[in-house]
């Protein structure tokens, strides 16, 4: 899986929404579009059930905004998912110049971080490098500005995350109107057309997107619809081993340079060893004479 540089920039621009649910992606959507195009409102349960798209125009480029239903959460299963999965794909081939991962400022949480795994079970672990990061409710920053909150952020999720997508990020207020809306926006698009001239025009792209651009305008029945989302299914499972032997292979270089690094240490590490040892021991005694 690659960005494809065989196709020269357009003008047009395809944005694709990614998040968990409730973060704001379909306002966040509007405000892209400004308009409201997207069912946005509070909800217990997630509003967008399926895949929407929508089109307007910036600076005369016509921008493809794709919003999307719960297929980033944890508990996303079943076939329901892989035929949004396939929709994604369907409506936003040949493939996304950016994957904007919508999250509310001040609660990056567990949740958010699956949502980012997700994302890579879904694209790619690739795909990151075409991830901009929306802060959802940037008035409440009062008097502070994003970056200063990013930079003093103690969220260590959320600090891996702007690392791996190259600090790439912006902040909305989906609530804005006039001068301010058009303000953020151009706030946003400036970060994603240095994204755009960083890969020379390049979008994401991977099998499935080859598979869903020969499918795409046609209308998916019986063995031929099958047959795609069984295809969407071996992408999101190889993926998801993708990860999973990444993150081993990772585990194992990391215990390799423990090893290495108490075999050329070693009078400091029987130091530490023998530290750790009696600091057990008086934790032990501790709980002993307390009567536990």
């Amino acid at each position: 899986m690659a960005e494809d540089n065989r196709f020269a920039p357009s003008s047009s621009l395809r944005l694709v929404l990614v998040g968990t649910s409730g973060c704001g992606k379909s306002a966040t959507g509007n405000s892209i579009l400004c308009q409201p195009v997207f069912e946005s409102k509070l909800a217990a349960q997630a509003v967008t059930r399926k895949c929407q798209t929508a089109t307007s125009t910036w600076n005369g480029r016509s921008i493809l905004v794709v919003d999307t239903p719960p297929i980033f959460a944890a508990k996303a299963q079943g076939q329901e998912m892989y035929e949004d999965i396939g929709d994604c794909y369907l409506l936003s081939t040949p493939g996304p110049h950016v994957l904007l991962l919508v999250t509310q400022l001040g609660r990056f949480t567990a949740r958010d971080t699956e949502a980012v795994r997700r994302v890579k079970e879904v694209f790619g672990a690739g795909a990151m490098r075409h991830v901009v990061v929306v802060f959802t409710h940037k008035e409440d920053l009062g008097d502070e500005s994003l970056d200063e909150y990013v930079r003093s952020t103690d969220n260590c999720s959320l600090q891996s995350l702007i690392r791996e997508c190259g600090r790439r990020y912006c902040g909305f207020n989906n609530r804005a109107t006039g001068e301010e809306q058009r303000e953020q926006l151009e706030a946003l698009m400036a970060v994603v057309e240095r994204l755009e001239r960083e890969h020379e025009g390049a979008f994401w792209r991977n099998d499935l997107y080859f598979e869903a651009q020969m499918l795409q305008g046609r209308e998916l029945r019986g063995e031929e619809h099958r047959r795609y989302l069984a295809k969407v299914r071996a992408h999101v499972e190889g993926q998801k081993r993708d990860l999973k032997e990444t993150e081993c292979h990772w585990v194992s270089r990391a215990l390799l340079r423990v090893k290495k690094w108490m075999i050329s240490n070693t009078g400091l590490s029987i130091f530490l060893v023998i530290c750790i040892l009696i600091f057990l021991a008086v934790l032990i005694n501790l709980f002993i004479t307390q009567g536990y």
